[in-house]
């Protein structure tokens, strides 16, 4: 069956984690993604930790489904080449810090000169203007500039970095994503491309809805319901040194637990004072610390009361429900093997994601994307002998 995306182009200049999510996104539905990457080097993310028979397992998950072409953009004919590209493409994608494609000649007004139909999307750590916009960034910097990081916080009140990347994902590439696909909407209504300015601290900030909407009217942190603060909405160790999560938040399944563990008096102390909540708190650590975490998910599961397991990363591939859902779908890699790579996050039932092609090797495919652009094979030859391009 066809992608939803099927015969859009994007050309990706993109690097290392968010813009290659957003990319590989877009190839798994269909899109005919051109991954551009310095010749002799490429993607940084290439060389990065872990390594498996000489290939970055970062890397291969990030690529799928994409071609590779090798140009040196600071060469005049590396980016003369770009430009055939750009000319007959949908979509460029960018994470560069803003300026740098302008220096290069190949900024959003040089490319929607030569091609106005053209969506040109920046992801960025702070966005294309304001006072942040050319500083350096990770994951950690645009979870602290967009509050996330404060309220996430240990017992000794610091904040707590997670061990997945918030920012990166969830702040830039899916909104790079949702950008691109109402660009291309908006496209087919006025025949005009335009710019997405993706920002991973613009895309964070604005989930903070809940903690927004409290902070609006004043409500003291002590008094916040989501966060663990209360019984009813929080962890707790079991027998076996695991976890289980309670999230009772609504009356109906805070009774339907209270009344299965036998304290139906907790009912109307849902959200209880402090002194009433921190007693309450007690005894349910007492109470589930008296049998492991897959003996209380058992017993749990009939009464319908929002309690699930904290599952280690090493139990998702054996996840039942991640098997039904194909969370993990093995890609055939030619000469190097079998990678278990990631799934994919929506599932469409007329026009589905695929796996199509393995990550491509550096260059893999600069000779025929650039007689698709129509050089010829001596123009080819010319740019390789230069190194303007390589293969």
């Amino acid at each position: 069956m066809e992608g939803a995306l099927e015969r859009v182009r994007v050309v990706d200049l993109s690097r290392l984690f968010p813009g290659p999510f957003a990319t590989q996104l877009l190839a798994d539905f269909g899109a005919d993604v051109i991954k551009v990457e310095q010749p002799g080097r490429g993607d940084y993310m290439r060389g990065f930790a872990p390594m498996v028979r000489g290939e970055s397992l970062f890397f291969l998950n990030l690529n799928r489904n994409k071609r590779s072409v090798a140009l040196d953009l600071k060469h005049p004919r590396g980016r003369d080449a770009l430009l055939r590209l750009v000319g007959a493409a949908d979509v460029v994608v960018e994470s560069f810090r803003p300026g740098v494609m302008e220096r290069l000649g190949l900024g959003p007004n040089d490319l929607l000169a030569r091609n106005p139909r053209l969506i040109y999307c920046a992801v960025t750590g702070y966005g294309r203007t304001g006072p942040y916009a050319h500083r350096a960034g990770h994951d950690a910097n645009y979870l602290g500039v967009a509050g996330a990081l404060a309220l996430n916080r240990d017992a000794g009140g610091r904040p707590v970095l997670p061990h997945f990347q918030i920012g990166d994902v969830g702040g830039g590439a899916l909104n790079a994503c949702i950008g691109i696909l109402l660009a291309l909407v908006a496209r087919e209504r006025t025949g005009r491309g335009q710019v997405v300015d993706a920002a991973m601290v613009d895309g964070v900030a604005t989930w903070l809805t809940y903690r927004w909407a409290h902070r609006e009217v004043g409500t003291p942190e002590r008094d916040l319901h989501l966060g663990g603060r209360y019984p009813c909405y929080a962890v707790y160790e079991t027998a076996d040194g695991r976890f289980v999560v309670l999230a009772a938040l609504e009356p109906q399944f805070w009774e339907r637990f209270c009344r299965h563990i036998g304290r139906p008096e907790w009912i109307r102390a849902q959200f209880a004072g402090e002194e009433e909540r921190d007693r309450i708190f007690d005894e349910l650590r007492s109470l589930f610390r008296r049998r492991t975490r897959d003996e209380w998910v058992r017993e749990l599961e009939p009464v319908d009361c929002c309690a699930s397991p904290v599952l280690e990363v090493d139990e998702l591939a054996d996840d039942p429900h991640w098997r039904e859902r194909e969370l993990v779908r093995p890609v055939e890699i030619p000469g190097w093997g079998v990678l278990r790579a990631l799934g994919f996050p929506v599932q469409l039932s007329v026009t589905p994601a695929s796996v199509r092609r393995p990550p491509p090797g550096l260059g893999e495919h600069t000779r025929e994307v650039l007689t698709e652009a129509g050089l010829s094979d001596g123009e080819i030859r010319s740019l390789l002998a230069e190194g303007a391009a390589g293969a």
